[in-house]
Formats: C-alpha cells, sequence, structure tokens
C-alpha cells in the first residue's frame, strides 16, 4: 500500500539510506561518511526551511522528495526548490514518484508559494517528460557554475 508522509528527525536515518543507496545506484560516491550524513540530515529535518517526504510500500521506504523553501528578492513570498525526487528501481512506474510530486506541489501551495522549481539535465528526457506531465509546468534554462576543482 502507497503511502507518504512527511519525515522527521526520527527518520534521518531512513533518509540517510534512501539518499545513499540512490547515490550508490548513480555511481556516484558521497564525499561524506554515513555519520556525517546523518547529523546533517538531522539538522535539515529539524528546519521549517526543508520538508522531506518519505514515500512507503506497505511500510517499507522506498522513494523520497527533498524541498528547499527560500524568499526571493522580488517579494515577500517563498519559493519551493525541489532538490532531489528518488524511488526505488523497483517501484517505478507504480505510482509513487506522482503521488511525492503531487504531495510536494500541494506542501508548496499551502505554505504559499510563488513557485516550485526543479531541474534536470538536457539528457535526463526521462525525467524532463515526468516532470512535463504535472500542470503549469514551463521550461526554463538555469545557469550553473561549477564551483568545485
Amino acid at each position: 500500500m502507497l503511502e507518504i508522509e512527511r519525515a522527521g528527525v526520527k527518520d534521518h536515518g531512513v533518509v540517510t539510506g534512501l539518499l545513499l543507496d540512490f547515490a550508490e545506484a548513480q555511481g556516484w560516491s558521497p564525499e561524506a561518511d554515513r555519520d556525517r550524513w546523518d547529523r546533517v540530515l538531522a539538522e535539515l529535518l529539524n528546519s521549517d526551511s526543508w520538508l522531506f517526504l518519505v514515500a512507503r510500500d506497505d511500510g517499507v521506504p522506498v522513494g523520497l522528495a527533498a524541498v528547499g523553501w527560500y524568499l526571493t528578492l522580488y517579494g515577500s513570498r517563498e519559493q519551493a526548490r525541489l532538490t532531489a525526487l528518488i524511488v526505488d528501481a523497483g517501484h517505478r512506474g507504480r505510482g509513487f514518484g506522482t503521488a511525492l510530486m503531487e504531495s510536494v506541489i500541494a506542501a508548496a501551495r499551502r505554505r504559499g508559494c510563488r513557485e516550485l522549481e526543479a531541474s534536470a539535465g538536457p539528457s535526463d528526457e526521462s525525467i524532463l517528460s515526468f516532470y512535463g506531465r504535472f500542470a503549469n509546468a514551463s521550461e526554463r534554462r538555469m545557469v550553473i557554475w561549477p564551483c568545485g576543482e
């Protein structure tokens, strides 16, 4: 059974596990160890500036959405930035991503956000197609400057 719930501080291990499992599946190697991830995520989960939603299938965590809220210079209303939307490979195509996205949009509306933004690389056709399924989506280009070595 599909369930979406807001993650709290007590869920930092679940959130860390989902993020690290996804990173591993993508071949990414996080620069910080699991303990550091746990500490950072516990702080974010305790913040009013972030929303983490966990998708569960019969109680088992299978997906995650992470949204940051921030104020903009062109108004006093907040804006939302979707920083992660992941679903375990074995659960894709079963409505978990859609349920997470709909929950994120609803939370942004309840919060009075001016916009919700998400990004995908130009070669991420499946991600762009997924985001395009949601009403009132418009495409814009984001300029990114690499800051690492």
